[in-house]
């Protein structure tokens, strides 16, 4: 696999390391991030990773673009963690591209606005915006506005649609116009971490599509920008026992971070 890969080990990650600087400091503004959610049961962690992206010491923008299986796992956060719900709506605004961000700017950090923001997209907001020539078209104006983008979870079925480039809704549509470093726009960060089935993750199939995947990156200018982040040995919600589990929360973040800092000494 080209692109980079971080193992699991099925045990708790350590709380997010403090020598590093924050994402706020590193880009001068809050980090812009998307985060698409799938439809894995696991998608009932989405509220907490877009959370802890938006809170301390990311203070990150985030636009949560959902499947429609990820519409469903997404909902039922509020049953699984009804505190981070509760704290979700702090962060919550509007969706939407405002033409401030879509000239590049806003998100300016001053001492006194520091604290993220999370904005939600359904899987047809894509389609509904755009009325007539014109208008502007959200994948673009969200590929455009993004610093990273994290799909986390991933299932089987959108990673087949990554490699394939099939592009049926918002955030598959973002995908395939991403920016892996070809022509004159530089490469932004893509993180994976798949959360399925043991028998679907060790599919012949998998590997090859995360391989795939793996390949688009093509800027010569900085390493391999497209980051696995494999699943954790666990009881599945299945019932069985065995590779396919979302990482840890506290390893996705670690993995944002140094995406981060990443951009940070290139910029």
């Amino acid at each position: 696999m080209a692109g980079t890969s971080v193992g699991q080990d099925g045990k708790s990650s350590a709380a997010l390391p403090t020598t590093d600087p924050s994402p706020v400091m590193i880009l001068r503004r809050r980090p812009r991030v998307l985060l698409g959610v799938t439809g894995s049961v696991a998608g009932v962690k989405g509220p907490e990773i877009a959370t802890r992206l938006a809170a301390a010491p990311f203070h990150a923008d985030v636009r949560v673009l959902l499947t429609r299986g990820g519409d469903n796992f997404w909902n039922k956060g509020k049953d699984y963690n009804p505190s981070i719900w509760e704290e979700l709506s702090s962060y919550q605004k509007q969706a939407g591209i405002t033409s401030q961000e879509r000239a590049g700017e806003g998100s300016i950090v001053d001492e006194k606005n520091t604290q993220g923001t999370i904005s939600i997209h359904t899987p047809d907001d894509e389609w509904k915006g755009w009325h007539r020539l014109g208008d502007p078209v959200l994948h673009i104006d969200l590929r455009d506005w993004a610093d990273i983008a994290i799909v986390a979870p991933l299932s089987a079925h959108t990673l087949a649609k990554l490699a394939t480039g099939m592009c049926d809704d918002t955030l598959s549509c973002c995908l395939r116009a991403w920016d892996f470093g070809h022509g004159t726009r530089q490469g932004k960060p893509l993180l994976l971490a798949p959360a399925m089935n043991t028998a679907m993750w060790q599919h012949p199939l998998t590997k090859s599509q995360l391989s795939t995947i793996c390949g688009f990156w093509n800027d010569e200018r900085s390493p391999n920008g497209v980051f696995i982040i494999e699943p954790q040995v666990k009881k599945l919600a299945c019932g069985e026992v065995g590779a396919g589990a979302l990482a840890d929360t506290s390893d996705i973040l670690q993995m944002v971070q140094k995406s981060i800092n990443h951009l940070g000494k290139r910029a």
